[in-house]
């Protein structure tokens, strides 16, 4: 079962301030639109103690956690009431076959990724049942105010903030380019990959500043350093979450969001034009239409 209190307990980021009660409080609202069952064995890709506490907190009890470096402090997995199994996995090369596990998670980990196209490939691979992502969300807005200056397209705060020496592509020093995705770039990459089954994608954009001071004052390759030196850091921030409550209650404007949450339903059902044969996949030649 998981805890009624869930979406009330602040998240944060392992080595940053950032919250996770609002993806919690998202993610919680699709588990039954996305028939997710929190019985599936989970594995976690690029993950911090904090995925396993928020993913503990919806329900999940089967958990492997995985990271491209495995330096995760041994201090938090004591806290946590449910065992959690440890792993080094590149995402853009995961050693496990096919189907290995019934869910894939991944929160914003894509992005720092040298391909992320090819990491997601890895998680549908890797995946029986489920995809479940957290992305920068590509719309029009966003787009308009990283050509104004209110945000950047390389995630340099993310490297200054880890001294210079990770928290870049491949956890690297290199800043990553912040890549941003939408529900037609998700679904072209997945019908890509997926070729032969259908699938069922359930993409939900939304507004989440989950800021702290701490990360505000980094931000020197934007405008809102001048913003916040005027108006101050804490009034700053209590302005943008008054716009995210009030932008993400309106669907056309919660639409043009700054995350982007998908879940991806595999399913083994084969396109209209292929046919299973003594257990292999075959082109359908009935599919056809009848000529006129």
């Amino acid at each position: 079962m998981r805890s009624t209190s869930a979406t009330k307990q602040p998240r944060k980021i392992e080595g940053s301030g950032k919250r996770r009660d609002q993806f919690l409080a998202v993610f919680l609202r699709h588990l039954k639109i996305c028939h997710l069952d929190t019985n599936e064995k989970l594995l976690v890709i690029g993950g911090s103690w904090q995925d396993a506490e928020l993913l503990i907190s919806a329900g999940f009890n089967d958990i492997t956690l995985s990271n491209f470096q495995l330096e995760l402090g041994e201090d938090a997995r004591s806290n946590l009431r449910v065992k959690v199994k440890v792993l080094a996995i590149d995402a853009e090369q995961v050693d496990f076959p096919d189907d290995s596990f019934d869910c894939i998670f991944a929160h914003e980990v894509l992005h720092h990724c040298r391909s992320p196209h090819a990491a997601l490939c890895e998680m549908l691979r890797v995946a029986r049942k489920h995809v479940v992502v957290l992305e920068p969300n590509d719309s029009v807005l966003m787009r308009l105010l990283t050509r104004a200056g209110f945000s950047f397209p390389y995630e340099i705060f993310s490297v200054v903030y880890h001294g210079c020496e990770s928290g870049g592509v491949r956890d690297s020093c290199i800043p990553n380019f912040i890549y941003r995705w939408s529900a037609n770039e998700l679904r072209k990459t997945v019908s890509s990959y997926l070729a032969e089954y259908d699938f069922r994608a359930h993409a939900y954009p939304y507004w989440d500043f989950n800021v702290d001071e701490q990360e505000l004052s980094m931000r020197k390759e934007t405008r809102i350093g001048a913003i916040t030196s005027v108006l101050g850091a804490k009034t700053f921030l209590a302005v943008l979450r008054t716009f995210q409550i009030v932008l993400n209650g309106v669907p056309i404007l919660r639409r043009q969001g700054n995350k982007f949450f998908c879940c991806i339903e595999k399913t083994a059902d084969l396109r209209p034009w292929l046919t299973r044969v003594d257990g292999k996949i075959k082109f359908n030649l009935r599919s056809l239409p009848e000529p006129e």
